[in-house]
C-alpha cells in the first residue's frame, strides 16, 4: 500500500501554494475548481505523495495542534532558513540534537508547523 495524498484545508490557496513552492520546492501537479473553491495537488514529481491543498469559502480549516510536517531539505539549510526569514517566515533557530537531525521550524500560512532538515 503506498500514501497518494494528505488533505489540508487552507484559508488562502495562493499564500499556501507560495509557501510549499518557494520553500518545500513543491511542483503543482494539478489544481481546478471543483464549485465555489479551488484545489491543488503537490508533490516532488509524478508517483509521488501528494499534498492535497483545499480553499472553498467557509469551510472547516485544518486545525493544527500536534501536526508537524517535515521535508528533508535540498542543499543548504543555512540557506533554506535564510530564504525563509526573506519571505516574512519566522523560522526557529537550527536546531543540533542527535539523534534527530539538524533542522529548523517554521509555521506555514495556516499554522502548520513545517521541519526542515538536512
Amino acid at each position: 500500500m503506498k500514501l497518494g495524498y494528505i488533505t489540508v484545508m487552507v484559508r488562502d490557496l495562493e499564500r499556501s501554494l507560495t509557501f510549499y513552492q518557494e520553500l518545500a520546492q513543491l511542483q503543482v501537479m494539478r489544481r481546478f475548481r471543483p464549485g465555489p473553491g479551488e484545489i491543488a495537488f503537490l508533490a516532488n514529481g509524478a508517483g509521488e505523495t501528494m499534498l492535497e491543498l483545499v480553499a472553498i469559502p467557509d469551510a472547516e480549516h485544518v486545525c493544527t495542534r500536534g501536526l508537524v510536517v517535515s521535508f528533508a531539505a535540498e542543499g543548504s539549510l543555512e540557506g533554506l532558513r535564510q530564504k525563509a526569514a526573506e519571505l516574512g517566515y519566522e523560522p526557529s533557530e537550527i536546531v543540533d540534537h542527535p539523534p534527530k537531525p539538524r533542522h529548523f521550524i517554521v509555521s506555514d500560512p495556516d499554522g502548520i508547523t513545517v521541519e526542515f532538515s538536512a
